[in-house]
């Protein structure tokens, strides 16, 4: 999903042809995205038990799925052409898609063994470096345009939620995102010191 989301928007991004067909595509990202996480909360709360799902997990959806689920649509009919918007949505997707990508692989990889060992840290730091531009220092940037346009549209709705949404979602970009993976990294560079510091026919 995040792939084929992440692809949609590219048109955006670089504004390749009509502006009305690349607009719509990634308006089409977001209410896809929208869809997804409706109806991800709604599997989770009718399908698991709190015991299955613990509150933190519960918190962690909600959390995650803030954004587009409450600013998705208000946002696709008052600022469907805006380039931030675009941007925007091409990082989330577009981060994911590597992120998940590069998680789902190196689960694979027999970390006991040198040669793995190695391949998981460089996959999982470009993992990280991706995380890192398209979750920290570019979405710094765009959440400040986003607020700075509705400021100068004096869009105080959009203002005050909008701004109250961005920062939940910054946390959850900081704080369980990149907190977490570079936890992971660095728990996996530890291992690899120890494996290095290792005669080298064993």
């Amino acid at each position: 999903q995040h792939l084929v989301d992440g692809v949609l928007c590219i048109p955006a991004v670089l504004k390749m042809g009509d502006p009305r067909v690349y607009s719509s595509l990634a308006c089409l990202v977001i209410m896809n995205e929208m869809g997804f996480e409706i109806q991800d909360v709604i599997k989770t709360l009718y399908f698991f038990t709190p015991a299955e799902v613990p509150s933190f997990v519960l918190f962690l959806i909600f959390i995650h799925h803030s954004l587009t689920t409450c600013l998705g649509l208000p946002t696709i009919l008052c600022y469907r052409s805006l380039s931030t918007l675009h941007w925007l949505c091409f990082d989330l997707q577009g981060a994911a898609a590597v992120s998940t990508f590069i998680y789902g692989y190196t689960k694979i990889l027999d970390v006991t063994k040198r040669g793995a060992l190695k391949q998981f840290l460089i996959l999982s730091w470009i993992s990280f470096l991706v995380m890192l531009i398209a979750r920290f220092f570019h979405w710094v940037y765009l959440v400040g345009e986003f607020i700075f346009v509705w400021y100068n549209d004096k869009a105080w709705a959009f203002l005050v939620v909008g701004t109250l949404f961005l920062l939940i979602f910054s946390y959850f970009n900081f704080a369980i995102v990149l907190k977490s993976m570079y936890g992971r990294l660095q728990k996996f560079m530890k291992m690899s010191a120890e494996h290095d510091s290792l005669p080298s026919n064993l």
